[in-house]
């Protein structure tokens, strides 16, 4: 049978306009106008109320928007930051890092939070009082406040630099002066770069499995200001004595950066993961294994795997959100939800709760017990299980919960967590529910799934944890009905 060629589809032409305005933002960050025929075109890198002359091309048949290829700026956005760092909207970290901190705030509470909620049903105009003002971050604290940064590796101009990736693409924008991490990560990341271009800290390429070092992870302990550093590497050297030469090159590079542990992680499976957590997988070359912080009081330590909120300053006004709903009385008995090492649960048990933890990471699990113990919450309790399965039987010791803390991952209450929840508040007689949520989208459809279990939500509070970038986190505040 003969082989026919496959169809091509005829390049759609470009379409031009003389002069618009940016009417919105995307999501992705990109600005939104609006073609004389209705149609909805995205102009990466526009600001809202810029007035723009643009090229684009029309979607495919079937597809709802138009994507710009070029644009001119006619006249700059009343809403454009002066002072915006210079790589914003190009690294891919900040998208909408150009853009007036307080209108930044306002576009993001509408798309990321008041937007899934309308989908849902739960936001109308009738209560328009359920989304609660943003909290955002004040403008004294909108440098040097994250406590963590994730760099990746590469040649640039023959020089060895780290950075982030450029916005939709695999291209390195080097970004070690980024303004929102402390200057130390950058002097860090500075001193270990020549070490790329030797074969054994060469970049590593995901496409040809060439190279070593898949990236370089900084932190900075909240309250005590001690350093961590991890490299990742794709692979060691064969033999002890070429791990070690290595291992000095490295101590070596990074003598200066006044660091408390040094680490490196041992990661060999595909994607784009930042870690391995296989068992022995991280290895300390200098220092100690984990770093000190302290929180509301409270002192805590962070390995290279433990999860904390990466913006310091408003770590607490989250936590303090959540926990302020939930009005704890002492002797109220608090379950927390995908607890981590336990910051949330002891939060709780210093306003004079007894609390039980439940968490799916046995690390985590371990390190919140001796959390719990260092900060002496002898009677606090964890339990390593999934939050679904852990929920579907009966608590350990008959414990039965006042209030319930909800703080998973991106994906929400996955697995029947969320319909498990609702019984669970059913039949205890729990009084309220305080949910974090790092994606309001999944937050929307959780809530729909709580509310028809006899959960109705009373508030929800954005809270910026991320100011440039298009992301906000959301507290919701569930009372049994």
């Amino acid at each position: 049978m003969p082989r026919t060629k496959p169809r091509r589809t005829p390049e759609r032409p470009l379409v031009h306009l003389d002069r618009t305005v940016v009417t919105g933002l995307d999501a992705s960050g990109a600005g939104l106008v609006r073609s004389p025929e209705g149609l909805e075109v995205l102009v990466p890198g526009a600001i809202p109320g810029a007035e723009i002359a643009l090229d684009y091309r029309a979607p495919a048949p079937g597809g709802r928007r138009g994507l710009a290829e070029q644009f001119t700026e006619l006249a700059p956005s009343p809403f454009a930051d002066p002072g915006a760092c210079p790589l914003a909207g190009d690294c891919g970290g900040c998208p909408a890092g150009r853009i007036s901190y307080e209108k930044a705030l306002e576009l993001k509470t509408g798309l990321i939070v008041a937007g899934p909620l309308r989908a849902a049903g739960l936001l109308t105009d009738e209560n328009p009082e359920l989304l609660r003002p943003a909290v955002g971050q004040p403008a004294a604290c909108r440098r040097a406040f994250r406590n963590k940064a994730v760099l990746y590796p590469g040649i640039i101009g023959g020089e060895g630099r780290f950075g982030y990736f450029r916005a939709r693409s695999q291209a390195l924008v080097a970004a070690e002066a980024c303004p929102q991490t402390p200057a130390w990560m950058g002097e860090a990341a500075r001193a270990l770069a020549p070490l790329l271009l030797t074969p054994e800290l060469a970049p590593w390429h995901e496409a040809t499995d060439s190279g070593v070092l898949r990236c370089l992870t900084l932190r900075e302990a909240p309250g005590t200001a001690e350093r961590m550093a991890v490299l990742t590497v794709r692979r060691l050297p064969a033999g002890a004595a070429e791990e070690e030469k290595l291992f000095e090159r490295i101590r070596g590079a990074l003598a200066g950066a006044g660091l408390h542990a040094l680490l490196v992680n041992l990661h060999e499976a595909p994607g784009s993961a930042v870690l391995s957590f296989a068992p022995g997988a991280t290895r300390v070359i200098a220092g100690a294994e984990r770093i000190a912080c302290t929180l509301e009081g409270l002192a805590f330590r962070l390995g290279a795997e433990t999860f904390l909120q990466v913006n310091t300053p408003q770590t607490p006004v989250l936590y303090r959100t959540a926990l302020d709903a939930l009005d704890i009385h002492p002797g109220d008995r608090v379950l927390d939800l995908y607890c981590g090492v336990g910051t949330l649960t002891l939060l709780a048990a210093a306003r004079g709760a007894g609390v039980l933890g439940i968490e799916r990471v046995e690390h985590s699990i371990r390190c919140a017990d001796e959390n719990a113990r260092e900060n002496g919450f002898p009677d606090a309790r964890f339990i390593a299980a999934p939050v679904e399965q852990a929920l579907s039987g009966e608590l350990p010791d008959g414990f039965v919960p006042d209030l319930v803390i909800a703080d998973p991952a991106y994906q929400g209450l996955t697995g029947g967590a969320a319909e498990a929840l609702a019984r669970l508040m059913s039949t205890s007689g729990a009084r309220r529910l305080a949910y974090v949520s790092c994606n309001p989208k999944s937050f929307a459809r959780d809530a729909a799934v709580l509310a028809a279990g006899g959960m109705r939500l009373v508030s929800v509070t954005p809270v910026d944890m991320f100011p440039g970038a298009m992301h906000l986190e959301a507290v919701g505040v569930f009372e049994r009905e």
